[in-house]
């Protein structure tokens, strides 16, 4: 491995500690008198060459898809893309959605309403018609571990 591939590594490494540092203190900035509890999971599917955005949803933000946090991970290159990830987050119902930013323009692109990009909920999505947060959601009291979400 040249030095050059090393720095590379490391770069990616720390970018994604600094953004699992920062999603970190953007949530313990919520009210002292709400107990935050962890999620974690991983994002697969993916191909380890764009960046992730995780983005997480309450039933309001769903709605109109404006989300209440979205994070962006670079993959470290390897064979197998699986990208973690870390929450701090009150009590409640939420949804975790991900996709890969294969052009890198911050958003997801899509055709006709269709994903034309790699994406994922944490509760499985199929089916013709848009998703329903209902059918997405997961309750958050207390520490959840294994929100992980696959791209297709």
């Amino acid at each position: 491995m040249t030095y050059k591939s090393s720095m590379k590594t490391i770069n990616k490494k720390l970018v994604i500690f600094l953004s699992t540092i920062t999603l970190q203190i953007c949530f313990n900035s919520a009210s002292a008198d709400e107990e935050l509890y962890t999620v974690t999971g991983f994002v697969t599917g993916c191909s380890s060459k764009h960046p992730i955005h995780i983005i997480l949803y309450d039933e309001t933000s769903f709605k109109d898809w404006t989300a209440i946090e979205e994070s962006i991970y670079e993959p470290t290159e390897s064979e197998e893309c699986k990208v973690p990830f870390t929450l701090n987050i009150p009590n409640g119902s939420y949804t975790i959605a991900a996709f890969e930013d294969k052009n890198n323009n911050k958003k997801l692109d899509t055709f006709f309403f269709v994903p034309t990009e790699p994406t994922g909920f944490f509760r499985e999505f199929s089916g013709m018609s848009a998703p329903k947060f209902e059918k997405l959601k997961f309750d958050v009291d207390g520490d959840f571990f294994g929100a992980d979400v696959e791209l297709q």
